[in-house]
């Protein structure tokens, strides 16, 4: 049967984005302007999961809690790029099951509902999950957005690193030696980590693999981005990276 997904949002410009990049892979997508629309649409068919911008704050949130109390069998997923941390995180407490930031790839949206629609009837992930996971996101983006600031001020640059062992790392203070105090070392899993290198550019990342590549045992990947090279924005940082993150380099190389 054809997964049917429906996208809440006042622009036509998102319903096409999603439309574009779901349909192809065979889903039915369908748009809403409005919550009423919405649910004269939930009412007449069968609905995968609904996709809800959160920038109207508590009424998006009641929308997310009606949408799961009415019809507990759809899935209720965040797509937006308003990124206030208390809102987003109080959408996942109302229901959602999980969060997607604008501007985003199409095949990593693709990837993401797959994932959704595939799943259990009720949660893919615990809440506390869904909620570490956006509080990662969010200091990471504000850790990305305060660096682009200080390096357009003073003409420094800086660099993202992605890093994914091959086997769960046995301590976090055998990474953070191979940092300085002024970088920023996020866990995003037991075997992933993201670094922000302040001040430095593709030589830092340089100095800083060559180490881990003669200190670790364990094997690992990873890829890196720098300002202003990668990207000027923080949007085109992130999509360069997740991009290059498809495809890291290994340690052995």
């Amino acid at each position: 049967m054809t997964p049917t997904v429906m996208v809440v949002d006042e622009s036509r410009i998102t319903f096409l984005a999603v439309k574009n990049a779901l349909e192809k892979d065979g889903f039915n997508v369908i748009w809403a302007k409005n919550e009423q629309e919405a649910f004269t649409l939930l009412r007449r068919e069968k609905i995968d999961l609904v996709f809800v911008d959160v920038f109207e704050g508590e009424e998006s949130l009641n929308l997310i809690r009606r949408i799961r109390e009415e019809f507990p069998d759809t899935k209720v997923a965040v797509l937006s790029a308003y990124v206030d941390k208390d809102l987003i995180i109080n959408s996942v407490r109302a229901g959602a099951i999980d969060y997607i930031l604008k501007p985003f790839k199409l095949d990593y949206l693709l990837e993401r509902v797959k994932k959704i629609i595939s799943s259990a009837p009720r949660l893919t992930v615990s809440l506390k999950k869904n909620i570490e996971d956006l509080e990662i996101t969010l200091k990471f983006e504000d850790i990305v957005r305060k660096e682009i600031k200080r390096s357009n001020r003073t003409g420094s640059r800086f660099c993202v690193m992605y890093v994914k062992f091959e086997d769960i790392m046995r301590d976090y203070e055998t990474i953070k030696k191979f940092f300085r105090e002024t970088d920023y070392i996020l866990p995003i899993s037991a075997s992933e980590y993201l670094f922000v290198l302040t001040l430095t550019g593709k030589h830092g990342i340089e100095a800083v693999t060559k180490r881990m590549k003669e200190k670790l045992s364990e094997r690992f990947s990873y890829t890196y981005v720098c300002y202003p090279d990668d990207g000027k924005t923080y949007e085109e940082i992130i999509l360069t990276l997740k991009d290059r993150m498809s495809k890291p380099r290994g340690n052995e190389s």
